[in-house]
């Protein structure tokens, strides 16, 4: 029993759905967990830990070794960031050529697989100039990620106002041609 050309459209359009919702999960799951958990709060110091007035000193290298650290914090998100949407682009475009190379796949099918994986390059080099862009402007670092129907950027400035989202959002549009009501533009410290 042979299975028919409408049946393996449907498998296929099935499985596209299936990666639509695996990578929206992954992007949603990176998210929440790249941002991590506020740090514990410092225990409070008892009146009998410190002698009557005795003051307590910061060391000029400590604030230097924080700063250091929420770099290197900033730094890690950027790069988790990307290593994510990077293996998520992989693996959606591994299923797609796999699909391509399937002998069981109509011309139809295999046709929009062809414009989908068409779709990711673009976004990908979309992507690219978008953190290209942003950086030469001054940002210290950038992270775009282009999807059909809609733009994230996220950049990394201590200092970023709602006009810095604008200029970004300007940027975008010009960039991708999304309209600005589908761009989300925000800032890592």
């Amino acid at each position: 029993m042979g299975v028919s050309n409408g049946m393996r459209a449907v498998v296929v359009m099935l499985c596209l759905l299936a990666l639509g919702f695996l990578s929206l999960g992954l992007m949603n799951g990176r998210t929440a967990s790249s941002q991590g958990s506020p740090p514990a709060p410092l225990p409070a110091a008892e009146e009998t830990d410190l002698p009557a007035g005795t003051t307590l000193e910061l060391k000029a290298g400590t604030a230097e070794n924080s700063l250091a650290e929420e770099e290197s914090d900033g730094d890690a998100f950027f790069m988790e960031y990307r290593l994510n949407r990077d293996r998520r682009r992989a693996q959606e475009i591994e299923l797609l050529q796999s699909m391509l190379n399937s002998a069981d796949v109509a011309s139809e099918v295999r046709q929009e697989v062809q414009y989908k994986l068409l779709e990711i390059t673009n976004a990908i080099n979309q992507e690219l100039a978008l953190e290209t862009l942003i950086m030469a402007k001054g940002y210290a670092d950038a992270v775009a990620v282009v999807q059909p129907e809609h733009v994230t950027v996220v950049v990394r400035d201590a200092d970023f106002t709602e006009e810095d989202a604008a200029r970004i959002a300007d940027l975008v549009t010009r960039t991708t041609g999304t309209p600005l009501a589908k761009i989300t533009v925000f800032a890592k410290k």
